[in-house]
């Protein structure tokens, strides 16, 4: 390998780490807008049961605690951002949020709290709750390099 192409591929990885680390411009209106739709959703998952759906079972009480929680968090993290948003603290906040949402995905995957008359249904959910799973992982362990460089930028 020579010289040149050393050079290449330190600036594909130079412009990859500083794609990764800039800061996005927070915006008011996106906050406002995801503790509005946070509040609908609290309100229907707090309401599912009392509805009466076909495929929601009565287990489904089993996994509300980390719903409201995790809702609850994402509405208060929202309310913070309106005041306080600098990248790294968004960062750290949503490194939490995706730890219950990983715990929303692995509650619902273990209690299931749904009944389908298609198994196809079954399986399709579970699968894509494997997927919700894996994904929250990979967009955590993002996140956390994220965090590292922003903290770095600024030493």
């Amino acid at each position: 390998m020579n010289e040149t192409q050393d050079n290449g591929e330190q600036s594909k990885v130079t412009g990859f780490l500083k794609k990764l680390s800039k800061e996005k411009k927070a915006k008011t209106s996106e906050f406002i807008g995801a503790i509005i739709v946070n509040v609908i959703v609290l309100y229907v998952v707090n309401n599912l049961l009392s509805w009466h759906l076909g495929f929601i079972l009565p287990s489904f009480q089993d996994v509300l605690w980390i719903l409201n929680i995790s809702i609850g968090m994402t509405i208060l993290a929202n309310i913070i951002f309106l005041i306080y948003h600098p990248g790294w603290f968004r960062s750290i906040m949503q490194i939490i949020l995706n730890i219950l949402g990983f715990m929303v995905c692995y509650y619902l995957y273990t209690i299931f709290p749904f009944i389908f008359s298609n198994a196809a249904y079954t399986i399709a959910l579970k699968i894509l709750l494997i997927l919700g799973m894996a994904g929250v992982i990979i967009a955590s362990i993002v996140e956390v390099f994220r965090l590292i460089l922003r903290l770095l930028k600024h030493l």
